[in-house]
């Protein structure tokens, strides 16, 4: 067993006045230097005077609508200066922000503003009638007008405060908000600080999604080191190229991504010259090590929401013989681990037990749900005055601290860096009278693991597989809509009675029959096939099935779109794949591309082109 001795606020940067007090680090900055830039997007540059003025403006008008200390209050805002602001003016008021995407679907926004009971929450003006009635909405935006003669009242939070609340799937069949403390949260903002060299010099990205907890790993740390946070347009999320050369123009040198998104972005070329210092990913299983020569660092992390995001971190050093997945890192400072076994006891250095995590870090507990907050919220084996949480994940800890992951003890899986209970997307088909019965089980592969749902449709009913996909579309984040549907008429079940998953994941995806018309018909059209299908893991494909239907996303678009370049020598976007997600329409894609490419070129250089199927050199 090992345990990390770091003491959980050691080396503090700010004076002891501001010492559990983030947003007065942050106000400090603009008084010291308020010209200093310090949020950037598309469309707006707020200085830490002007972040400052805007959240003392947003504060007055909260506390105008009977905000106070302790108070939670939704936050509904897209990636922007807004979001900064309003987080800034909530956490200065000594109140709790509920970190809520906009994006969501209605009726998850509307559960989630009810069940944290927030009687506020700032928003557009168009978000009115999505969320909650019983919550009065306050807009984010100055009024032209508004010259505050006075300051709001800031207060200094207590160490156990709240900061946030975060919102993770529920195994219960419902979203469950993670409350997490202002000590906690100064914990991972030093932690930051320290580890990485963040200074005033540093440019930083905002990248997570609003609703994740990896926004506040993005936003204070940057923020109380006086640095700038530069907000990417939604569009380069999904689009690995043009990130990379946005985050090059930018100078950015502190970034974190999603694994998958980082994956991508590792493999692409990068000049020598580039700011970047670290890249920081997280949020699923890294499966594959940095080529060498990259001119910054990757650092894999791993930490779960009810720990305040992150609890290990680790360099991952380049390419070698290993064919072992990287480590998910040691154990960062204020954070101490145990690896258990299945009694709660300590296990010995190199054997195989449950995660928990124990230390500052660890949230209060889960809002609401006292008895679920006493299943997993527990005591320090090794120290019962200490609060500890039990992750569930299955890990393997060297005499370094040096950890491996190597899965779940349940059914809780990571979809694209998220985290999904199977039971919330059970509960959100029980409302569909088409379906008698279902059942939803991760099909683990080479890569992420992918959902597969199989369902019992009522005998009178006419809705589809696909139909069936686009009702929780409209429920359901689309990380969590299963990529593959299977109509069947019974549910395996075992002996005693449950259904038989194991028996599930064995059955024959559907019958495609041998369609001719389904065969590719050129070499082109041939060579994406195998494309597809290999990042798919699957072969039961043809050339005019949708890529997105069959499961594709973002990520995997992105990779698809680098391998078409490297072979034929044409550039594609993710736009173009969207407009164009059949192996057949790709392929006359790529040709009218081609023909474009060819017609711009000189007379010389057409002696250098080749053939369709090899491309332009």
């Amino acid at each position: 067993m090992y345990s990390t001795q770091h003491s959980a606020h050691k080396n503090r940067l700010d004076s002891p006045a501001t010492q559990f007090d983030i947003t007065g680090q942050v106000f400090d900055r603009a008084r010291a230097t308020p010209n200093a830039p310090a949020v950037r997007s598309a469309d707006d540059h707020l200085s830490y005077s002007a972040l400052t003025a805007r959240s003392n403006e947003l504060g007055i008008r909260l506390q105008q609508a009977g905000v106070a200390r302790g108070d939670l209050v939704a936050l509904c805002l897209p990636r922007s200066s807004d979001l900064i602001v309003a987080a800034l003016a909530i956490l200065a008021l000594g109140a709790t922000y509920v970190a809520l995407d906009p994006d969501q679907p209605h009726q998850r926004l509307d559960f989630m503003v009810a069940d944290c009971g927030a009687g506020v929450a700032v928003a557009y003006p168009s978000m009115v009638d999505t969320l909650s009635g019983t919550v009065d909405v306050v807009s984010p935006c100055t009024s032209p007008s508004a010259t505050p003669s006075a300051s709001m009242s800031h207060t200094v939070p207590a160490p156990g405060d709240l900061a946030y609340v975060v919102y993770t799937s529920g195994s219960t069949g419902k979203p469950k908000g993670v409350m997490v403390e202002h000590a906690g949260l100064l914990n991972l903002v030093d932690w930051h600080r320290n580890t990485f060299d963040l200074t005033a010099s540093d440019r930083t990205t905002l990248i997570a999604n609003p609703g994740f907890d990896a926004g506040a790993w993005e936003i204070w740390p940057t923020l109380c080191a006086g640095a700038c946070l530069h907000v990417p347009e939604a569009a380069l999320k999904t689009d690995p190229v043009r990130l990379r050369d946005w985050m090059i123009a930018e100078n950015i040198t502190v970034a974190f991504l999603p694994t998958p998104l980082a994956e991508t972005l590792v493999e692409l070329p990068w000049p020598p010259t580039a700011a970047l210092r670290y890249l920081l990913t997280g949020g699923d299983v890294l499966r594959h090590l940095p080529p060498p020569g990259l001119p910054f660092e990757l650092v894999n992390n791993y930490g779960v929401s009810e720990a305040t995001v992150v609890s290990t971190s680790g360099t991952v050093a380049a390419q070698s013989d290993s064919v072992h997945a990287p480590s998910i890192g040691t154990p960062i400072d204020g954070v101490e681990l145990r690896v258990v076994d299945d009694v709660g006891k300590p296990v010995p250095p190199g054997s195989i037990g449950e995660l928990v995590i124990c230390g500052v870090s660890v949230a209060r507990g889960y809002l609401g749900l006292p008895r679920l907050t006493a299943q997993r919220f527990v005591s320090d084996p090794l120290d019962s005055a200490v609060r500890a949480y039990r992750t569930g994940d299955v890990v393997r800890m060297d005499d370094n601290g040096s950890v491996d992951f190597l899965g779940r003890v349940d059914d809780q899986v990571q979809i694209r860096g998220f985290r999904v209970e199977i039971g919330e997307i059970g509960d959100a088909l029980r409302a569909c009278t088409e379906v008698r019965t279902c059942a939803v089980v991760p099909i683990e592969g080479s890569g992420d693991p992918r959902l597969a749902l199989f369902v019992v449709f009522q005998q009178d009913s006419n809705m589809g597989t696909v139909d069936l996909q686009h009702y929780l579309a409209q429920r359901l984040p689309d990380f969590m809509v299963p990529d593959t549907v299977v109509a069947v008429t019974e549910l395996p079940t075992t002996a005693h009675g449950k259904i038989d998953r194991t028996a599930l994941r064995s059955l024959p995806p559907p019958d495609r029959g041998d369609r001719i018309e389904d065969r590719p018909l050129t070499t082109v059209e041939a060579t994406l096939l195998d494309m597809v299908a290999e990042r798919l893991k699957t072969t039961k494909i043809g050339v005019d099935d949708n890529f997105f239907l069959l499961g594709g996303h973002s990520m995997l678009g992105a990779q698809l779109i680098i391998e078409i370049s490297r072979i034929y020598g044409v550039e594609m976007t993710l736009l173009d794949l969207f407009d164009h997600p059949s192996v057949a329409q790709m392929a006359v894609e790529i040709e009218r591309l081609l023909v474009q490419q060819i017609a711009e070129m000189s007379a010389e250089s057409l002696t250098n082109a080749v053939d369709m199927d090899g491309g332009i050199s």
